[in-house]
């Protein structure tokens, strides 16, 4: 498939996207930024704790070119942009604890540790048609935004100094103090 082609067929199921959401009573716009891909942002009210201003970005990763066998559909969702420099050590601890239980996709902070989010990306073949890419794209934003509501709570607290990494422990079932040897 010609990039440019590829191009008009990703904006026609963004719009698809953005639609649903709406429906659906999710603020969501499809926008492009010079030097980003095009996408679909959401404010996402009914995601994670209610204190928090969580967000989506839903798009396709730039193709490599016109030989690629895959694109890739990624789902981000923004927890927070602004962290507590003295709770990096803390929160690190419990993604890591969360990462090992998260069934896809993962959470992360940036290399300048303001922005927490958590990512879900899906590889779909190139070959799949319309309608089979949206049910894929459709997919992803849902298990992204359950995975992400499932733990946001739990690394909010931790983010917020409510609880240290050991509770994120004890929330996954693992012994309380974080010693693998008490089970």
């Amino acid at each position: 498939m010609e990039l440019m082609e590829l191009e008009n067929l990703r904006h026609e199921l963004l719009e698809d996207l953005c639609k649903e959401m709406n429906d659906a009573q999710v603020a969501a716009v499809v926008h492009k930024e010079e030097g980003a891909p095009e996408m679909v942002s959401a404010i996402l009210d009914e995601v994670g704790d209610p204190e928090l201003e969580v967000r989506g970005d839903f798009y396709f990763r730039a193709p490599d070119s016109e030989d690629d066998a895959a694109q890739i559909f990624m789902s981000v969702i923004t927890i927070s942009d602004e962290l507590p420099e003295d709770r990096l050590p803390a929160l690190y601890e419990a993604i890591s604890y969360v990462n090992f239980n998260v069934p896809a996709g993962c959470f992360s902070i940036d290399k300048d540790h303001k922005f927490f989010c958590y990512v879900l990306s899906m590889l779909m073949p190139m070959e799949l048609v319309e309608d089979a890419i949206f049910q894929e794209m459709d997919l992803a934003v849902g298990n992204a935004l359950s995975i992400a509501d499932s733990y946001i709570g739990i690394l909010a607290d931790v983010m917020n100094g409510k609880i240290e990494a050991d509770g994120v422990v004890e929330f996954l079932g693992g012994p309380e103090n974080g010693d693998p040897d008490d089970e």
